[in-house]
């Protein structure tokens, strides 16, 4: 079910200066950057290797990154592992009682932290980066 890591998310309060750090400090390059409403953040992709680190800064306090934010500061958020069959992981995953939000039609399903011993898992395909 679960693959190669190929995605570290870190939550921080200023995007530009996370990405002046990471880039400065680790020689990583933005692949893009973007914007969640629905999800209330914003964010940049730097690629390492086979996956990237994402960084996100809340733009609305009362949605998951911003009260994350809130509580515990930055760090950390999410780990996304490569999956191969994502619908039959989901079925697998909610036949064991794990809260799996997965969408119809997406190639993406996030595993709730309580499920997880507090780590917040995310299903994805590996991205690529050209």
């Amino acid at each position: 079910m679960l693959g190669d890591i190929v995605e570290l998310t870190v939550v921080v309060r200023d995007l530009d200066a996370a990405v002046e750090r990471f880039t400065e400090v680790f020689g990583l390059t933005v692949h893009r950057r973007g914007e969640s409403e629905e999800f209330g953040f914003k964010n940049a992709i730097l690629p390492t290797g086979i996956g990237h680190i994402e960084l996100l800064q809340p733009t609305d306090p009362t949605k998951p990154v911003g009260r994350f934010l809130e509580k515990h500061g930055e760090g950390v958020y999410l780990v996304g592992f490569e999956c191969r069959d994502i619908l039959g992981s989901v079925e697998q995953l909610k036949a064991h009682g794990v809260r799996v939000d997965h969408r119809p039609g997406k190639d993406i399903a996030w595993i709730h932290p309580r499920d997880a011993h507090g780590l917040f898992v995310e299903l994805r395909t590996r991205e690529r980066y050209d």
